[in-house]
């Protein structure tokens, strides 16, 4: 029994990393909106405002030519972490070790309490997330009032979320107990690397009267995406029964492409030959697409603006060096010591023998619903407040579950405290894949040059044995 847990638990892993390693509405965004806890909508304006809400690049906009380049600072915001498992929790679990008399190295032994809290952590499914956002370059131009304003930008994204599903810490933890069902249809991966080509642009509309003031703003986004891997479903489950006898069917769909710079050797290919991938900054692309972003900010007083958009409306279609995994196979297994029922055990779970080449396939962007609030305390108090003071209500609404999105909805308030050349900003943000945020930063205007720090996880700098994830961004923009 305890050679099936050990061989189970790690066939997980080699499904999820061996099929692979041939190789929205909650991801990251600028540093002033993430001290803020990703609150944007109506509040971000300018070059910040692109991917989020276009016509904010008008709103507001007392600036004639805005950019966004490497210096004096790069435009990165990155994540990594988990919404469910702690780092004390993890080295509990996973991280602790010692050794017995003999010097051999051992780990935890769980006692029924700790079996059923390791249950507890996994009862949604464990998912990891990574996320990384590189604003290479923007520039946006307002000639006049009556044109509107134009911007181009250049960013890369590369994230992913793995998810490891419930069914196989129940098998791990219970082993083989006769007649229960295992399934593991909540594994998910999807991962990519795309850079977006966006042209915008935004300007006031006088059409409604009872609005102080009223912009549009649309993008068009061109994609070039260099790797992708992913798994498209998995209806996998095992059935065990009595004398050690596991039955079920291993079920997945998988796909994946990447650059032909990269030189991803597939293990069905006999005909290719291992090389080193070549790096550059402008990789071949294994795929293409098209997107565009819209939305409005309507000013209905002096100090309250309300704000609507959706993004990322469009898809990627993968064709250079693309394959398919897939799996529909019976299982049986009666005898541990057979090798042919273990290879069959492992083809089926990992999808050995079943990869092929195919011609395409297209995934959706991660497309999301994102609203609005805004309010200039300052002006609501007449001046009678010291500093200009922001504040800011969001909700974001993804409607897949791409990488940087979520089904869950997010709700978000954030502030911005301009006191001379400094900004403090702080901000917390409810539902969505962190189920909790609380944002914090601070921003530097000298006019000419803004410089921005920030990050939407605050509570874990004074709690880092608690913290699930970690994250971070900074920025600069110049003004003209």
């Amino acid at each position: 029994m305890k050679t099936l847990k050990i061989s189970l638990v790690a066939l997980l892993f080699v499904f999820c990393g061996k099929v692979f390693s041939q190789g929205g509405s909650i991801g990251a965004s600028d540093a002033r909106s993430m001290g803020m806890a990703k609150t944007y909508t109506a509040s971000s304006f300018g070059l910040y405002s692109l991917g989020i809400n276009p016509a904010n690049l008008y709103r507001d906009s007392t600036k004639k030519v805005e950019l966004i380049i490497p210096l004096p600072l790069p435009n990165i915001t990155a994540n990594v972490g988990t919404n469910f498992m702690t780092i004390d929790e993890y080295n509990y679990f996973f991280g602790y070790s010692t050794t017995d008399s003999t010097g051999k190295k051992i780990g935890r032994y769980l006692n029924t309490a700790d079996k059923q809290r390791l249950k507890d952590l996994f009862a949604d499914g464990g998912t990891f997330t990574s996320d990384l956002e590189v604003r290479l370059f923007a520039v946006s131009v307002k000639p006049n009032d009556k044109f509107g304003t134009i911007a181009f930008s250049i960013s890369d994204v590369i994230s992913s979320n793995v998810t490891f599903p419930k069914g196989i810490i129940d098998l791990g933890i219970d082993g083989n107990l006769p007649n229960k069902v295992f399934n593991f249809n909540d594994t998910a991966l999807k991962s990519w690397w795309l850079r977006k080509y966006s042209l915008s642009y935004a300007r006031g509309l006088d059409i409604f009267p009872f609005f102080k003031s009223f912009s549009f703003g649309v993008s068009f986004n061109i994609i070039s995406g260099y790797a992708y891997a992913g798994l498209d479903h998995v209806n996998t489950q095992l059935t065990t029964g009595d004398g050690n006898v596991i039955t079920g069917k291993g079920d997945f769909l998988a796909y994946s492409a990447f650059s032909p710079d990269f030189h991803v050797k597939y293990d069905f290919d006999s005909t290719s030959t291992k090389q080193d991938a070549s790096v550059s900054m402008f990789p071949t692309p294994a795929g293409g697409g098209f997107g565009f972003d819209f939305g409005f900010n309507a000013k209905i007083s002096e100090s309250t603006s309300i704000a609507f958009a959706v993004t990322d409306i469009g898809s990627v279609t993968w064709d250079k060096n693309a394959a398919q995994y897939s799996s529909n196979k019976a299982i049986y297994l009666d005898d541990l010591s057979n090798k042919d029922q273990i290879d069959s055990l492992k083809n089926a779970l990992t999808g050995k023998n079943g990869g092929k080449y195919i011609s395409s396939f297209s995934t959706p962007l991660a497309t999301a619903l994102r609203l609005g609030i805004a309010i200039q305390l300052d002006k609501m108090l007449d001046g009678n407040f010291p500093g200009k003071m922001l504040l800011a209500f969001d909700y974001n609404q993804g409607f897949n579950d791409q990488p940087r999105n979520s089904k869950n909805p997010r709700f978000s308030l954030g502030a911005d405290w301009m006191l001379g050349v400094i900004a403090l900003r702080t901000g917390f943000s409810f539902g969505g894949f962190d189920k909790f945020n609380w944002g914090m930063g601070i921003g530097f205007d000298f006019k000419i040059l803004e410089l921005n720090f920030g990050t939407p996880d605050m509570q874990y700098v004074f709690a880092s044995n608690s913290a699930k994830r970690i994250t971070f961004a900074f920025d600069s923009r110049w003004k003209f």
